[in-house]
């Protein structure tokens, strides 16, 4: 994972510690800090300022498999990740520690969102299912595929 300067095209800060492909980062509001996910299994945390910027805060663990999403939650300090091994996971972004798990899909999951309350969050699987969840208790509100089209079905005889 690398940092950016835009303006001078040129990379200000690279955190070796993915030793596998890196599949997403985000950065805190306040710019101190960043967060990776990769195919190590792990969601890391960066500080990118003062005398420890460019350094690893802590790595969050738990995932069986490849980390393929992450995302915020805009008030509270809330991480949310996602990948191949079905599961999502919210960690509080300060400490790493684990709040909760959610599961449910049947393939890997590929993508994340939360309403602008922050209220809801969606996430996507690989499958087509979609899923809405209410991310204060984990409780699963709604699902449905989004790609009927993908159901494999068997073939239809001729006359």
């Amino acid at each position: 994972a690398k940092v950016w300067d835009l303006k001078a095209k040129e990379s200000i800060a690279t955190f070796p510690e993915h030793q596998n492909p890196v599949f997403g980062v985000i950065v805190k509001s306040d710019g101190s800090a960043c967060y990776s996910v990769g195919d190590d299994k792990q969601v890391r945390a960066w500080n990118l300022t003062g005398d420890q910027g460019a350094k690893q805060i802590r790595a969050m663990g738990g995932a069986a498999g490849s980390v393929l999403k992450v995302i915020q939650h805009g008030k509270e300090p809330w991480l949310f990740s996602a990948g191949a091994d079905t599961k999502i996971r919210l960690n509080d972004r300060e400490k790493g520690d684990q709040i909760r798990e959610f599961a449910g899909h049947k393939d890997y999951v590929l993508s994340l969102a939360l309403n602008p309350a922050g209220d809801l969050l969606a996430s996507g699987g690989w499958d087509g299912e979609i899923r809405l969840w209410n991310p204060k208790d984990g409780k699963l509100t709604k699902a449905f595929n989004a790609s009927p089209g993908l159901q494999v079905s068997a073939p239809v005889a001729k006359p």
